[in-house]
């Protein structure tokens, strides 16, 4: 309507394509098009002409709502057509289906989706993104794990090689330090590291990062199965930073220590720079205010990636990954909590620390003496200590051992043994 009112007034048909900032010849056959013509498109052969009921079988096996009454779920075209191509022989286009489920049933309602604002200091954002770079002269593929703070939009970056249980921890740890606390709340994707079974509100999550987020303070909160927009800040970042990190991702570094460095530096120029939505400062100053309701970062004294409980057997040996340790034995009959760390299993009871082994060593029994030594208690009885042989065979020594001529009885000894039983 404005093209034809500006060409009425003799306004060129290229300075109204400029204007309007579209094609002239477009805008030239829309022109000389009538207004009222019908759409010649509505009125061309379907491939689904006759299918109607075929489509509607479908649909309603399915459970869609467009036929089933009392259904608030739709099926989507791509299952609709892949049904048809496989049960019926449908041989059109995916679009075909497209447009006569759209034609017949109208377009599926728009689903609203909620803005959520969270209180300072309440929940953070963490997800993982990778990135190909090049560290002490190798390309390499490195990990950022970025997380938001979801109230002052704080977003700091940690790198690492390997996404491990351990890697997932460190992160976490990382990134509590450079937000000034920890958050109350952590939502994060259902990944293995994070999630043992399930998603969502009925996620299941894995005894390490249960015991992890449990010394740290924190509640776990899971997206949704697929439903990454659950955690939709952290999502925008990870789209956006990747961006505001990519020259330095792709900078030759000696070390991930420099790295990490550059980050940080990079990350408080843009804290400085953007804006913090909810409170109308930059994220600079939001994130200040928000670090006074942090909980305080825990002195963690080491990261583990696996942590199970076990009953100590009578020869005071717990089992874990395929190899049996050593605790003291006091412990018999007793529940304990083994934990894997990088280099060491440790055992804990009553939340201390009981003994510690070498991890991933190819022998499958590791003893500590120790152990086994001291005095009973009035459940367990100590072990029967160990003889002068015994003790002589584990240090491999002949020195204290008896000296076998003072073992041996003379011949005479016997003889007058045998004449006192004769007698």
């Amino acid at each position: 309507m404005v093209a034809r009112e500006m060409v009425a007034r003799e306004v060129s048909i290229r300075q109204t394509a400029a204007h309007l900032g579209m094609d002239e010849s477009t805008l030239r056959y829309r022109l000389g098009r009538p207004a009222d013509a019908p759409d010649g498109r509505r009125a061309r052969p379907s491939a689904l002409d006759g299918w109607g009921p075929r489509v509607a079988a479908v649909l309603e096996r399915l459970g869609d709502a467009r036929v089933v009454v009392g259904s608030t779920t739709r099926c989507p075209s791509r299952v609709v057509y892949e049904v048809l191509g496989r049960e019926y022989g449908f041989g059109g286009s995916y679009q075909a289906v497209r447009r006569y489920l759209r034609r017949t049933w109208g377009a599926a309602p728009v689903q609203a989706v909620r803005r959520v604002e969270t209180p300072a200091g309440v929940q953070a954002q963490h997800d993982w993104f990778e990135w190909p770079g090049i560290v002490g002269a190798e390309p390499c593929t490195l990990y950022g794990l970025i997380g938001t703070l979801s109230f002052s939009r704080g977003t700091f970056v940690w790198v690492s090689r390997t996404t491990t249980q351990l890697a997932w921890q460190a992160g976490h740890l990382g990134l509590f330090q450079r937000y000034g606390g920890v958050p109350l709340w952590v939502r994060h994707d259902n990944l293995k590291t994070a999630v043992a079974a399930g998603a969502g509100p009925t996620a299941c999550f894995t005894p390490a990062f249960t015991s992890f987020a449990q010394a740290c303070g924190f509640q776990l909160d899971a997206c949704r199965a697929g439903m990454g927009r659950d955690k939709g800040k952290v999502e925008r970042q990870v789209r956006t930073d990747r961006g505001a990190f990519a020259d330095l991702f792709r900078q030759r570094w000696d070390a991930l220590e420099p790295l990490q460095q550059a980050l940080d530096a990079r990350a408080a120029e843009l804290h400085a720079r953007r804006r913090c939505p909810v409170t109308g400062t930059s994220v600079a100053t939001a994130l200040e205010a928000e670090r006074a309701v942090l909980q305080p970062v825990p002195a963690m004294h080491e990261l583990f990636d696996c942590v199970v409980a076990r009953k100590v057997s009578r020869d005071c040996l717990v089992s874990f990954e395929g190899r049996r340790y050593s605790v003291p034995f006091t412990w018999v009959g007793r529940a304990v909590e083994v934990r894997g760390t990088v280099g060491a299993v440790v055992i804990y009871g009553e939340s201390q620390e009981l003994a510690r082994h070498p991890r991933h060593t190819r022998h499958r029994l590791l003893l500590e003496p120790v152990h086994y030594e001291g005095a009973s208690t009035p459940t367990v009885l100590a072990p029967v200590p160990l003889g002068a042989r015994a003790r002589a065979q584990l240090a491999a020594s002949y020195a204290a051992l008896p000296r076998p001529e003072t073992l041996a009885r003379p011949l005479s000894r016997y003889l007058r043994l045998v004449e006192e039983v004769i007698a």
